[in-house]
């Protein structure tokens, strides 16, 4: 038993130490947080442990094949610098989507030399180690591990969003997780039409300072600045004698914080679309970094997953478990901090006025008292106090900035013009209203349409960084997608006149 429990240390050791290494050299390649940690460090341990009693060629084949998953993952983030997804696994169907994956693989070569080198060495130690250390055999530990393997995908199929690939899994995890989450979803795969490549063009060093601030659930429909009878924004509202100060009405990308917010910051317009995340190229916190911007992502969002593809771009990253302080105002302590030195890209991403409205807002800005719809409104009294501290702390401090604010999507709260739905995720038109706000103490720009949409703000956006994109498949319509970034959960064709 002693020399189980020390091949049991030996194979955590081996699958874990790597994401450890790996981060000191890519910074934020793994963040260490004490939840996430705690279970898969303990589940590597009992896979290990149950293992050790397993037939040796078992062993090493298995352990090689877990190492063999973690490296892979490893340099996926190498070339793409972003982790991998189960959709991405869709074009080994392809033969000439498979040429130009080994083509691009030539880019960290290198790098793939060394885990190849590493992966056959630690397979011939494992296989070294189980026979020197001849540990207990037991005809259990073959099948236990085999019925890990068969259970553990309905633990995924429930919260799939949990176990996307991320900087809190270990790499092995994200890994496994990938193949179960593609295998899951196998039949729900819909035929992705093979559309024309974006065009990205860098013109100038961008605007010095560029904030964008992305809100939650915000419906401009219920916000006084736009003609609500709750008087929910008065600071905002003073602000629109300030010359400098544009709002606008606006239409979200998406039904879903993961695939609105992805959809936006890789300025996808179509909604099925998927070699544009693959490849990155109009990923905005990619193009931000490749200009020298100093790029900041500041969120009180738990929820990384897919959103890591774009975020992994930052420079520097805090999320909702790093701040001592749980409320969006957390955000403003951070933006004093910054130095802005240097060029400044920073992406602020808010949590109210999430469900249960109440529990992101403060007390002292619960100020409409009443369940479901007056917890509502003081969410949106608090955004106007978080938004408006954003514009004059940069006006009374800094200069030459822009600042974008949208939401991811809107909201419904049963009124009739909402055809009485509550919340968000139905691909329906009553939550995707979300308001859009642009203010520059020097950058003016002339917005005259009636409604924008995220692709327009995007774009502008991307613009205001340094880049140009050209997208061939334009042709004046706009998508609606639902909750699956891939579009195999419907979208909503439109036109905006």
């Amino acid at each position: 038993m002693k020399n189980n429990i020390i091949f049991m240390l030996i194979f955590t050791f081996i699958l874990i130490i790597p994401d450890f290494i790996i981060s000191y050299f890519w910074n934020g390649y793994y963040e260490f947080t004490w939840y996430r940690f705690v279970r898969e460090f303990g589940a590597t341990l009992v896979i290990g442990f149950i293992l050790s009693f397993a037939p040796r060629k078992f062993v090493v084949v298995f352990t090689s094949f877990l190492v063999f998953i973690s490296y892979v993952a490893i340099a996926h983030y190498g070339y793409f610098h972003a982790y991998i997804m189960p959709y991405e696994l869709t074009v080994l169907e392809n033969s000439d989507d498979i040429k130009d994956i080994l083509y691009s693989l030539t880019d960290v070569k290198y790098l793939l030399v060394i885990l190849v080198i590493l992966w056959i060495l630690i397979t011939y130690i494992v296989y070294i180690v189980d026979k020197k250390l001849n540990p207990i055999k037991k005809r259990f530990g073959i099948f236990l591990i085999i019925f890990i393997l068969l259970i553990y995908p309905y633990f995924i199929n429930k919260k799939q969003n949990i176990y996307l690939a991320n900087f809190t899994h270990f790499s092995y995890m994200d890994g496994l997780n990938t193949i179960y989450l593609a295998l899951l979803n196998i039949n729900q795969k819909v035929v992705h039409k093979n559309y024309k490549p974006y065009k990205v063009t860098k013109v100038d060093e961008g605007k010095p300072i560029v904030i964008m601030v992305m809100g939650e659930s915000l419906n401009y429909k219920r916000m006084h600045l736009y003609g609500w009878d709750i008087n929910n924004t008065p600071r905002l509202d003073q602000l629109k004698a300030d010359k400098n100060f544009i709002f606008k009405k606006a239409i979200s990308s998406s039904v879903r914080t993961i695939c609105s917010v992805t959809t936006f910051f890789y300025n996808k317009r179509e909604p099925d679309n998927m070699k544009l995340l693959m490849n990155n190229k109009t990923n905005i916190m990619k193009l931000a970094d490749e200009n020298g911007y100093d790029t900041y992502w500041l969120s009180m969002q738990s929820d990384v997953s897919l959103m890591s593809k774009v975020m992994s771009f930052a420079k520097h990253k805090k999320f909702e478990w790093q701040f001592k302080r749980k409320y969006d105002d957390s955000l403003l302590n951070e933006l004093k901090k910054i130095p802005f030195d240097k060029k400044t890209f920073i992406v602020f991403h808010i949590k109210s006025v999430h469900s249960p409205y109440k529990k992101y807002v403060p007390k002292e800005f619960q100020i409409f008292k009443g369940n479901g719809r007056e917890d509502y409104y003081s969410g949106i009294y608090y955004n106007d106090y978080l938004i408006s501290s954003i514009i004059e702390y940069m006006k009374n401090n800094h200069k030459n900035f822009v600042l974008y604010f949208t939401s991811d999507h809107g909201e419904m709260l049963g009124f009739e013009d909402e055809g009485g739905r509550y919340g968000h995720s139905q691909l329906v038109w009553g939550d995707t209203y979300v308001p859009f706000i642009y203010y520059s103490d020097k950058y003016h720009k002339k917005l005259d349409k009636k409604y924008y949409n995220h692709y327009m703000i995007s774009k502008m956006l991307t613009r205001d960084l340094g880049y140009n994109i050209i997208n061939p498949n334009e042709n004046g319509k706009y998508y609606i997608n639902g909750v699956q970034i891939d579009g195999s959960a419907g979208w909503i064709e439109y036109n905006i006149n």
